[in-house]
């Protein structure tokens, strides 16, 4: 509950009055109660920004897949991650009695959790779509009846880029796309798939928004 309002009330205001996020298509989250959303990632803005987009009813069942070796840096990182992104914090390197990466992701999956997941895997230079690592290509495979939610993020890269710490406001979009099950348990066609998804989503008649640097 308390979740909920922070970012219906506090986080949602302050994107799109004090930044200039704009939300394009939210209305898909209605057709699904669980689902995998892929974006495109370059900047620390994207969760945020894709979390404050959801209806309530689905916020608190949405977990944010984020790099446990950066954000777990300190107890008061790890917690405020936690709380605030609803983060399922993921470590490069687990030791060998521990579940992988994907077998974490997939229990939380066969819990009912819905995910958020960046396919590069890093924050990438802007407008630059890098190789999709094939993990949520195996969660897809191995959950047939949960679908993918495809997000172009327009623009955050230079709001936020990676290693800068000044935040500038400017008009950047969350496009939505519809909710998609693979034609294919193929690992390489269901990447594919994901990738076009998100591409498609991109308006080559808007201005691109990426194109600024500081």
């Amino acid at each position: 509950m308390v979740l909920r309002l922070f970012y219906l009330f506090i986080v949602r205001p302050w994107l799109t009055l004090i930044i200039g996020v704009r939300f394009i298509n939210r209305k898909f989250f209605k057709k699904h109660k669980q689902f995998i959303i892929v974006a495109n990632h370059n900047s620390h803005f994207d969760s945020l920004s894709i979390l404050a987009a959801l209806p309530g009813s689905r916020l608190k069942n949405t977990c944010t897949v984020a790099s446990g070796d950066y954000f777990g840096k300190s107890s008061l990182s790890l917690k405020a991650t936690q709380f605030f992104f609803n983060a399922i914090l993921i470590k490069k390197k687990n030791k060998e009695s521990d579940p992988s990466t994907i077998e974490i992701l997939d229990q939380q999956l066969k819990k009912g959790k819905s995910l958020i997941l960046f396919p590069e895997g890093s924050r990438g230079k802007p407008g630059v779509i890098q190789d999709f690592k094939s993990g949520v290509a195996v969660l897809l495979k191995n959950n047939p009846t949960i679908p993918f939610i495809p997000v172009y993020l327009d623009g955050f890269g230079r709001v936020l880029p990676k290693d800068k710490k000044v935040i500038i406001p400017l008009i950047c979009k969350v496009r939505f796309g519809e909710p998609i099950f693979p034609s294919s348990n193929n690992i390489d066609v269901i990447l594919e798939e994901i990738k076009n998804a998100i591409l498609d989503l991109n308006d080559k008649d808007d201005r691109d928004r990426n194109k600024f640097d500081y």
